[in-house]
């Protein structure tokens, strides 16, 4: 069992966007939100439509605290699927664990990996004290806990920074020795990747499949009419091959470097499992007997690209140089652009106090001259109110002038002038705004990795603590 805390966001997190990520995916055909998950709420929580709107309402209240969204999970082997009360069981004794007993919570179950996992999103800011709590080295307070609920259902042991002592009944810290040893004795599949990374300050092969490749192959897994040649081909563009074993198994080989992983480490959606392996099997064929051929003429191809761009070095070197300096003049030109025009503010900001001073003065000599008048006091006074009103009216009127004249003359922003020379034909700002646009496509494609598939089902709450059948 494992216990991961999700890093805080660099800008403030959303109840509202957890929770849809949580507990809604898109359909793949309509592309509607259709519900996902099994969820379990705390009783001080009205509903689940109201659940994030309410938990940011209870942090509202709180002005210190800045990010109240605590988000963990649990995940368990997958050779381990614990029952409904269990892992209900295990997401409160953890949350009492790490101090948050009376606070709102939702706990959402996904069971469309190949480990169970659940979710628990956590509002920091009490209902009632309305203080926010944010635990001391959770992740070891997590680990503790999981030892604990391990010893507690008869669960496998998990490595991790905490073990489980049979004669005081209680998790100790062990040593990086003793983690070590618990990965070799477990064979734990990600511990000689995650060790690689670890001492070599450098990605491992599997984690680079993982991250690069693996999205690429379940996309194109995902088309109609899709053989095995085209999944070389994919494959052979990103230096890797698939290979297929005697006993029916299949293993992914770094080209250039002879280092393989199993498919089913890191193309866990099509190879992990017989029955997704054979459904893989039924969509793309029969395995070609001659597939290295794909990926000799794709390494040809690629030789032949190498030498090309060896000859074409100097050009492409160039060719970048150009580009770096346009953007610098582009961006030199900007700033003069936002210079000029924050000078014109400034010089605005000096012209309306100017005229507030004249209004001042032209205010005091107008009650100066009533004063010496000849009429009676009670007129003064009707004379001198008037006056002082009028010039009330007349201050506001020329300080909205001012500012209207300021958010005319104020820099646009970065896009906004890039768009307008590109408008006006300038090439550097339409090579600025294709390169913005590029940028875009690819964080958004990284989000769209980032969807997980699940199915949804919603319970009632437990009460009191206990766990919900």
């Amino acid at each position: 069992m494992i216990a991961k805390v999700q890093p805080a966001r660099k800008h403030s997190s959303s109840f509202k966007r957890l929770q849809e990520y949580l507990t809604r995916e898109p359909d793949a055909d309509t592309g509607e939100l259709l519900l996902r998950g099994d969820v379990v709420m705390s009783a001080n929580l009205l509903g689940f439509d109201t659940a994030a709107m309410e938990m940011q309402g209870v942090a509202s209240l709180n002005n210190r605290c800045k990010d109240a969204v605590c988000h963990y999970e649990l995940a368990w082997p997958p050779s381990e699927r614990p029952t409904r009360p269990q892992w209900v069981d295990c997401a409160l004794h953890t949350m009492k664990a790490l101090g948050y007993e009376g606070h709102q919570f939702m706990i959402v179950a996904h069971d469309d990996k190949k480990h169970f996992h659940i979710h628990i999103m956590l509002n920091k800011v009490h209902l009632e004290s309305l203080r926010a709590h944010t635990p001391y080295r959770d992740w070891f307070t997590l680990d503790a806990s999981v030892r604990f609920l391990e010893a507690k259902h008869g669960w496998a042991h998990t490595p991790g920074p905490m073990r489980w002592d049979e004669d005081t009944q209680q998790a100790v810290l062990q040593s990086k020795s003793e983690r070590n040893a618990s990965r070799s004795d477990q064979q734990h599949p990600t511990g000689a990747a995650a060790q690689f990374e670890h001492y070599q300050d450098q990605e491992s092969f599997q984690s680079y499949v993982r991250r690069e490749v693996a999205p690429r192959v379940r996309t194109l897994l995902n088309r109609q009419n899709v053989t095995w040649d085209d999944l070389h081909r994919l494959l052979s563009k990103a230096r890797v091959r698939l290979e297929k074993g005697e006993s029916g198994g299949y293993t992914v080989l770094a080209v250039d470097y002879n280092i393989r992983v199993k498919a089913s480490d890191v193309f866990r959606n099509n190879f992990a499992g017989k029955i997704n392996r054979q459904n893989t099997e039924a969509a793309l064929g029969v395995w070609p007997q001659a597939s290295t051929s794909v990926y000799e003429a794709d390494q040809h191809v690629a030789q032949h690209s190498v030498e090309q761009g060896a000859r074409n070095s100097a050009l492409r070197e160039e060719r970048k140089a150009q580009r770096h300096s346009e953007r610098s003049s582009l961006m030199v030109g900007y700033d003069q652009y936002r210079n000029r025009q924050r000078g014109v503010c400034k010089g605005l900001t000096a012209e309306g106090r100017v005229a507030r001073q004249h209004l001042m003065l032209s205010l005091r000599q107008r009650k100066k001259e009533i004063r010496a008048s000849a009429l009676s006091w009670p007129d003064k006074k009707v004379l001198l109110s008037q006056a002082a009103a009028q010039s009330v009216l007349e201050v506001r009127a020329q300080k909205l002038s001012i500012q209207q004249r300021r958010q005319e003359a104020s820099p646009k922003n970065l896009r906004l002038w890039v768009t307008d020379r590109a408008d006006e034909g300038d090439s550097r700002a339409a090579a600025q705004l294709r390169g913005w646009r590029y940028a875009d496509q690819r964080n958004q494609r990284r989000l769209d990795v980032r969807l997980e598939s699940d199915a949804l089902h919603l319970a009632p709450s437990p009460e009191n603590g206990t766990n919900a059948d």
